[in-house]
């Protein structure tokens, strides 16, 4: 028994020290034009604008459009803004996301989507923002 009990607490001290490069939980949260949330204990988002140029589900467009998100991060008295983007932009990158430092700690911040999506049916519904954002 005593054997086992050291193996325990060999194995809880080894597997306690080896510390990996794991990400915390993805949390996202969906919030309307002007209004803030906070994910977990640490980050604030507040939704500053929402831009929706996509295209209508029920009209024949030439182009697919764009929705544009700014947002406000804060963690204490750090915050950064950040802008992004679902449909195409003309490059190569993931407009859709970006990374962001508060408090010397990296986030990934991604636009998951804005509801509703456009159609001539929801003329005038609030539109609100869903962001998930991941400690790394």
């Amino acid at each position: 028994m005593k054997r086992f009990s050291g193996f325990l607490i060999v194995g809880t001290i080894l597997f306690s020290a080896c510390k990996s490069n794991e990400t915390t939980p993805t949390e996202s949260i969906s919030l309307g034009l002007h209004q803030s949330g906070r994910l977990g204990s640490e980050v604030v988002v507040r939704v500053d604008s929402i831009q929706d140029g996509r295209c209508p589900m029920d009209l024949n467009c030439i182009w697919a459009g764009q929705a544009k998100v700014k947002l406000l991060l804060s963690k204490g008295t750090d915050s950064k803004f950040a802008r992004l983007l679902l449909g195409p932009d003309g490059s190569n990158k993931r407009p859709d996301s970006t990374t962001v430092s508060l408090k010397n700690e990296r986030y990934k911040v991604i636009l998951r989507e804005i509801n509703p999506y456009p159609s001539l049916a929801n003329q005038g519904k609030p539109q609100t923002a869903v962001v998930q954002v991941t400690k790394i």
